[in-house]
């Protein structure tokens, strides 16, 4: 009986080192699954972060360029606008000095007409006096210096103009 019961402890014992060996391999198995069930979800979601740093780091670079370019060509349009009222300026320079140009010719011409009018006086007097008539000496118009004639000679000629007041 002895041995009997000593049988039956040891298949007793057989037994649960048997279940025993079981559960801990059940342990190892489920244990290994966790590990790699937590593992995979972390390394998703490292995986996730690293591609997300990726695609900034690509968005960054592509900024940089793009702000490099923003940059030329703001600085190009700057240097475009710059020449472009340099020409505005020297196209009003040019229509300034084609008033002027055209008052001097105007004035040219009006000093012309004149002198013409008084040569053709002259030749008629000249005439005359060949015929014999006595000749009436007259101050032509454009000899008498009126003070608008004065201004006009004075704003042409600065440097010789005589102020009486000094």
């Amino acid at each position: 009986m002895l041995s009997n019961i000593y049988r039956q402890h040891t298949e007793y014992v057989s037994v649960l080192k048997q279940k025993q060996e079981k559960k801990k391999k059940e342990l190892l198995t489920s244990t290994e699954q966790l590990t790699r069930h937590v593992l995979d979800g972390l390394n998703n979601d490292v995986s996730e972060c690293y591609k997300n740093q990726k695609r900034i780091d690509h968005a960054c670079k592509q900024l940089t360029t793009q702000s490099n370019q923003l940059a030329k060509q703001s600085q190009a349009w700057i240097t475009l606008i710059g020449q472009f009222t340099d020409a505005l300026k020297e196209l009003g320079d040019v229509e300034n000095y084609s008033k002027i140009i055209e008052r001097e010719c105007l004035s040219i011409t009006n000093i012309l007409a004149t002198v013409h009018q008084d040569m053709t006086k002259s030749k008629q007097t000249d005439d005359i006096r060949l015929a014999g008539v006595p000749l009436i000496k007259s101050i032509p118009p454009s000899h008498i210096i009126t003070t608008h004639n004065r201004q006009q000679i004075d704003d042409n000629n600065p440097q010789d103009s005589s102020n009486p007041s000094e």
